[in-house]
C-alpha cells in the first residue's frame, strides 16, 4: 500500500483496509448532492459490494450518515453536514472536465479555495505542485494540470516563464463559461486525468483537500 494514501481501517484492531479517505469523502459529497442507496453508491465509487457496505457502516458508526426510511437510501447526519460544509468551503466547485488535456483519459477538476489565507502571505501549510502530483498518482490518477489565477483573473502555470495559451488556448474560455465566479486570485485549479471517471473524480477531490496540510489533518480527525 502507498504510504501517502490514508486507508480507513475497519477490521479487528484496525487490521483491514477496506476503503480510503477518498472513497469516504466522495461518498459524503455524492450523498450530499443526492441521497442514494448502497448499489448506486457502489457504482458511483467503483467499489466492491463488501467495501461499500463497510464504508456505509463505518459512516453510520461515526455519525456521518443516517439511513432514510423508504427508498431514498442514505442521507447526511448533522455531523456529516458539518463536515461537508467544511469541504465545500475548500472545494467550492468540482466537476468533469469535458475536453482532452491528456490523450484517451477521463478528466475531473476541482477549484481549491485559499480564502482562509487571505490576510497572510504565509504558504507553509500548502504543498508544491510536484507533491500534489504524487498524491494524485497514489490515489490512482495519472497526470495533473495545476493552475494559478492571477490578479487579472487569468489562468497561469505556477512557472511564470511558461505561457498557458501556448499549450491550452481554450482553458481560459472554458472556465469563464463554467466557473467564472470562482476565478479568484486566491484560488487554484487542479485537473486530474485517470483511466476511469470514478478514479479521476476521487483522486481530484482528495488531492484538492490535501493541498493544505492543516485542512486535510482536520478532516482526518473527523472521520
Amino acid at each position: 500500500m502507498s504510504e501517502i494514501v490514508h486507508w480507513i481501517k475497519t477490521g479487528e484492531r484496525g487490521a483491514r483496509a477496506e476503503f480510503t479517505d477518498s472513497d469516504l469523502i466522495t461518498a459524503l459529497i455524492l450523498i450530499y448532492q443526492n441521497p442514494m442507496g448502497r448499489y448506486k453508491l457502489q457504482n458511483e465509487l467503483n467499489l466492491s459490494d463488501s467495501s461499500t457496505k463497510s464504508l456505509l457502516n463505518y459512516c453510520k458508526k461515526k455519525d456521518l450518515l443516517e439511513a432514510s426510511s423508504g427508498r431514498s437510501g442514505h442521507s447526511l447526519a448533522p455531523k456529516g453536514e458539518e463536515l461537508i460544509q467544511e469541504i465545500v468551503r475548500i472545494l467550492p466547485k468540482h466537476d468533469i472536465y469535458e475536453f482532452e488535456v491528456f490523450p484517451d483519459k477521463y478528466h475531473y477538476y476541482t477549484i481549491i479555495s485559499n480564502k482562509k489565507t487571505e490576510k497572510s502571505t504565509d504558504k507553509k501549510n500548502t504543498i508544491t505542485s510536484w507533491k500534489l502530483r504524487d498524491i494524485v498518482v497514489s490515489y490512482g490518477g495519472e497526470a495533473i494540470l495545476f493552475l494559478f489565477i492571477n490578479d487579472q483573473k487569468q489562468l497561469v502555470f505556477p512557472e511564470e516563464d511558461i505561457d498557458l495559451k501556448n499549450y491550452y488556448p481554450d482553458l481560459q474560455t472554458y472556465f469563464e463559461n463554467k466557473a467564472k465566479k470562482f476565478l479568484d486570485p486566491l484560488n487554484q485549479i487542479l485537473i486530474v486525468s485517470a483511466s476511469s471517471f470514478e478514479v479521476a473524480r476521487k483522486s481530484a477531490i482528495i488531492s484538492g483537500l490535501n493541498y493544505d496540510k492543516e485542512i486535510i489533518a482536520s478532516i482526518h480527525r473527523k472521520i
